[in-house]
């Protein structure tokens, strides 16, 4: 009698290890996008024109020569402003399971009613048999209808794509990418410059200045530089007022950045907000005008998608033109202009005026910001813009620069 339970006992453990063991193996690849289209799945049918993941089905080593194996693909929306809480989209799974004895290919875009056969490494068919077992009644989500119908494009919150591969001994692989859409419209420059007419307080007291523009974050990984972030293009022209009748018409025309016109826009780098006039492109003159406009470059389920922002223009400072002295002081250098513009021009002409502390002093041209050194560019980017700095709730805002000392020199 014991010896019938201990026989039993080792039965149990050996039916256990079996179904334990790993049949298969599952490596999932996910394509990284900006802004999700509801195109990109239509969920009465499961058809995709746009790859949201690719994996690799395989049996592991010591499983045998035929496995079989269900796949299920589960797109989960979970939206406040929409008042949908975890709430499938579409869900497809496979009625009969895949009989897997080669490595397998499998993408989403596989999965559909209408495809009834994949293909294994070794060019044999394998059948393949879906049904949609589950899918959102966009009926009663009227807003989210609302939504889509007027962008085509999957509304803000945190979706989630699933793909699970189960196997006949009840392994089963899942896999998932969680993401938080955030659907980018923000593209706003923020320094040189302003209107046309406003070019006379827009001046720059370089050729090379600092660009600043803002922008909503890109949850983006570039697969092929592995940098984060969007792609963002700047374009400077020359603003001539003989040849143009508006700003649009100047950003068109020939450009100064990029120098090659086949381009069109200059490539700045992903996830950057500000960039600086480079010293091997076209030169900006002293009194002359230029306007500016930066691209920013989304990867959507539709393809690459482009938005433009509005246009800035700026006029290069021409000190030649201007001597004006306070005291025996030259005042048109740009650092001095600078300092006019943060303390005004009466404090100046108290400081450096006749019987001023400053009387006869040049000022030394090092400027700095919380003690570290700044250029001269940044320091005019920072005056429009304002000192970058978090409240006490962890936001971004922008204060004003202070003068706490002024250094001079004899």
């Amino acid at each position: 009698m014991q010896r019938n339970r201990f026989i039993s006992y080792i039965f149990f453990l050996v039916l256990l290890k079996s179904k334990l063991f790993p049949q298969i193996n599952f490596n999932v690849n996910w394509t990284p996008y900006v802004t999700y289209y509801l195109s990109m799945v239509d969920i009465n049918t499961g058809e995709s024109n746009m790859p949201i993941f690719l994996a690799t089905l395989e049996r592991s080593g010591d499983a045998p020569d035929v496995v079989e194996v269900h796949i299920e693909f589960e797109i989960i929306i979970d939206s406040e402003a929409l008042n949908v809480n975890n709430a499938t989209l579409v869900k497809l799974e496979t009625i009969d399971p895949l009989k897997l004895s080669a490595p397998i290919q499998i993408s989403n875009m596989d999965l559909n009613l209408s495809t009834d056969a994949l293909y294994d490494n070794t060019g044999s068919p394998v059948n393949l048999s879906i049904d949609i077992t589950e899918q959102m009644d966009l009926a009663e989500a009227e807003e989210m209808m609302s939504s889509i119908i007027q962008t085509g494009q999957l509304p803000d919150g945190v979706y989630t794509f699933r793909v699970t591969a189960t196997s006949e001994n009840g392994q089963q692989i899942v896999e998932e990418d969680i993401l938080n859409i955030s659907n980018p419209n923000l593209l706003e420059l923020v320094s040189p410059g302003g209107i046309l007419a406003d070019t006379l307080i827009n001046e720059v007291y370089t050729s090379y200045p600092v660009f600043q523009w803002e922008s909503d974050p890109c949850n983006y990984i570039s697969p092929i530089t592995g940098l984060n972030g969007c792609a963002y293009f700047i374009r400077v022209s020359e603003f001539r007022s003989d040849e143009h009748s508006s700003i649009d018409q100047a950003i068109e025309s020939v450009t100064r950045l990029p120098l090659d016109q086949s381009i069109g826009f200059h490539e700045v780098g992903s996830g950057v907000k500000t960039f600086q006039y480079p010293t091997d492109a076209g030169d900006l003159q002293p009194g002359k005008v230029y306007v500016w406009q930066v691209r920013k470059d989304l990867v959507t389920t539709a393809g690459t998608e482009q938005l433009l922002s509005d246009i800035m223009a700026f006029k290069i400072k021409d000190f030649s033109s201007n001597s004006n002295t306070v005291g025996s002081v030259e005042t048109s250098s740009p650092a001095f202009v600078l300092l006019k513009n943060l303390i005004g021009d009466d404090t100046v002409n108290t400081i450096f005026g006749q019987g001023g502390e400053g009387e006869g002093m040049t000022l030394n041209g090092n400027i700095l910001l919380n003690g570290e050194s700044i250029d001269l560019s940044v320091a005019q980017s920072l005056l429009s813009s304002g000192v970058p700095s978090e409240d006490e709730n962890g936001v971004q805002v922008f204060q004003p620069m202070e003068i706490i000392a002024i250094e001079v020199s004899d």
